[in-house]
């Protein structure tokens, strides 16, 4: 990257900020104390994440209510996985998992990183699916707020788009007064995050700590496991 130009760095905030398993694990454990030999909680959560990409749609058309949205996304996962979960049990894990999500702390490395753009220049900001409330929960309880403004901060469910449309980053350029050529993404999720920002025309750091394989043929400019590999990255 051309270093006399100053980036514009952008974050996912979901598994990319701080880990979503944490508060999903001890909801199940909670409400469902399961034979923990036998639940791979990685595996079974990463169904709730695909289905919850697959539902979303649904709900910003407004053929879902919110709470239905994260039920299903429940039962359709565990379903998939080959655990029996009943309605009721389902909307008591996510009431649990929703209720551990505000109490939540950042992946090791990540305060570092922010505070790093932060100090030499870059302008640094979130993109995130999901209830502007709910997301602003998340951010306040990890600090965020803190580090960066909230004009920086762009939620689908406030900004009337969502990823991985790329007119969401499109978007975020226009009000940031950035541009794609100099914007770069980190972010999870493949399609949500990496399609969605390459097709914006950004550069992309795909955070994979879990090994997951590319959904598609699209190619990351960067791809790192930790922020201690990111931290070495030759992005500035």
């Amino acid at each position: 990257m051309d270093n006399s130009n100053k980036l514009a760095v952008f974050f996912d905030l979901d598994d990319t900020l701080y880990d979503h398993l944490v508060p999903f694990r001890e909801a199940v454990r909670e409400v469902l104390a399961p034979d923990e030999d036998s639940l791979d909680y990685a595996e079974l959560f990463y169904k709730v994440r695909h289905h919850s990409d697959q539902l979303w749609p649904k709900y910003l058309r407004g053929e879902l209510e919110l709470e239905e949205t994260r039920v299903q996304r429940l039962e359709l996962a565990f379903a998939e996985y080959g655990m029996d979960l009943s309605r009721e049990q389902a909307a008591q894990v996510q009431a649990s998992y929703i209720g551990r999500q505000y109490s939540i702390q950042f992946i090791d490395g990540v305060e570092e990183q922010l505070r790093r753009f932060i100090a030499l220049g870059h302008k640094v900001g979130i993109i995130t699916n999901g209830p502007k409330a709910h997301q602003m929960s998340k951010l306040r309880g990890l600090g965020i707020d803190k580090l960066i403004s909230e004009e920086m901060i762009f939620i689908s469910d406030a900004v009337g788009l969502a990823k991985p449309d790329p007119e969401i980053f499109a978007h975020v350029n226009r009000v940031s007064g950035t541009t794609a050529e100099n914007s770069l993404y980190v972010g999870d999720t493949w399609n949500n995050d990496v399609v969605g920002a390459l097709a914006a025309g950004w550069k992309v750091c795909w955070y994979n700590p879990r090994g997951r394989q590319p959904g598609t043929g699209h190619s990351p400019s960067f791809t790192f496991a930790s922020y201690q590999e990111f931290s070495e990255l030759p992005l500035i």
